[in-house]
């Protein structure tokens, strides 16, 4: 969707901004909302998972900006506090800047066609499925290690500012190498320290055999322990119109934390309406403790198919979830169900 703008600008500013005024504006939104019920950590209800409206539009031939924002998300404060048990106080509140519904607020220079690079808040290039855009995840939810962010931040699909440069080297390599404020945790803010993230993904598509692509991704920021962040992981992905195998690790470290997740996905399309999909999705949280739900390792079987209709504009998504924690007793295993109604435009 696009539309060109309109607007009476004085005579003297016209030759210099008609050009601007006229550009066309690309609209895009996703809105998915979705009824969850049957697991025991989480109420029966439903949940707006996504409200993304995106705009973009090009300013020359080789330079675009994009604005993205995400009603969806819900605003999460930030507190600091003194003392310790009875005596704890709280100081100070701030926003979470994390929760802001901006999401991507970037400029895109085109150097040729085998570099761009990208300047302001944006997606880091961390994962293979943190970097699929959400309509075209083949489950509900994507896999714990990007949705669980009881410490702070995901593995994938985050956002930071930072510059970084993008594009496909001769041979099939894919490249993404970024330098952000950190990985993650100051999106919507500015550095907190004096260290910088660096960030980087490559895959490889090899000519012969072009559905298939392997790869990695990780990132280092340095500095004092509490602070340091450290990400790696590999990708392996077969990809056509009837078939999607993939496969991804993350293991990472925040300052004394060790997490690490995996997951293995399946999705099957006998026609183009209808996706059959599984994963087997393994995440342990903190490989250092295993005592309650925040540092438990757990497991889920994921089983699913969705339903496309009105020309590819809707789809009618079930996931039904099997949850473990093979080392805790004291969280309750279950079965649970997801149903989603999506619209994507």
């Amino acid at each position: 969707m696009c539309f060109a703008g309109v607007g009476a600008v004085p005579a003297a500013a016209q030759d210099s901004t008609a050009a601007r005024v006229a550009a066309p504006v690309d609209i895009h939104g996703f809105v998915e909302a979705y009824y969850r019920t049957g697991d025991p950590t989480t109420k029966d209800g439903f949940r707006l998972r996504k409200g993304d409206l995106k705009f973009s539009g090009e300013l020359s031939p080789r330079l675009r900006w994009r604005i993205g924002f995400d009603a969806g998300k819900a605003l999460a404060l930030d507190d600091e506090t003194e003392g310790a048990g009875d005596s704890l106080r709280v100081t100070g509140v701030s926003v979470d800047q994390k929760s802001r519904i901006v999401q991507d607020a970037a400029l895109t220079y085109t150097v040729n066609h085998l570099l761009a690079i990208d300047v302001g808040q944006q997606l880091i290039p961390l994962s293979l499925e943190g970097t699929i855009p959400t309509p075209n995840v083949e489950t509900i939810e994507r896999t714990m290690f990007i949705v669980e962010r009881s410490r702070g931040t995901g593995l994938g699909d985050i956002r930071d500012v930072g510059a970084s440069a993008n594009g496909f080297a001769p041979g099939g390599l894919e490249y993404h190498v970024g330098l952000f404020n950190e990985t993650g945790e100051s999106q919507g803010t500015t550095d907190t320290n004096d260290q910088k993230a660096v960030v980087a993904r490559a895959a490889y598509h090899p000519s012969f055999f072009p559905a298939f692509q392997i790869g990695g991704s990780g990132a280092f920021e340095g500095g004092p322990t509490p602070q340091r962040r450290e990400r790696a992981g590999g990708e392996l992905q077969y990809h056509d119109a009837r078939l999607t195998l993939r496969g991804e690790a993350m293991t990472a470290r925040d300052g004394e934390l060790r997490r690490f997740g995996w997951y293995g996905l399946g999705a099957f399309r006998p026609v183009p309406a209808i996706q059959l999909v599984a994963r087997w999705d393994e995440w342990d949280r903190d490989r250092g403790a295993e005592s309650v739900l925040n540092n438990a390792f757990e497991r889920q079987l994921v089983a699913g198919a969705s339903y496309t209709l009105d020309g590819n504009v809707t789809r009618l998504v079930v996931n039904v979830v099997r949850q473990t924690f093979p080392n805790i007793s004291t969280v309750p295993n279950a079965t649970f169900a997801l149903f989603a109604f999506e619209a994507l435009w």
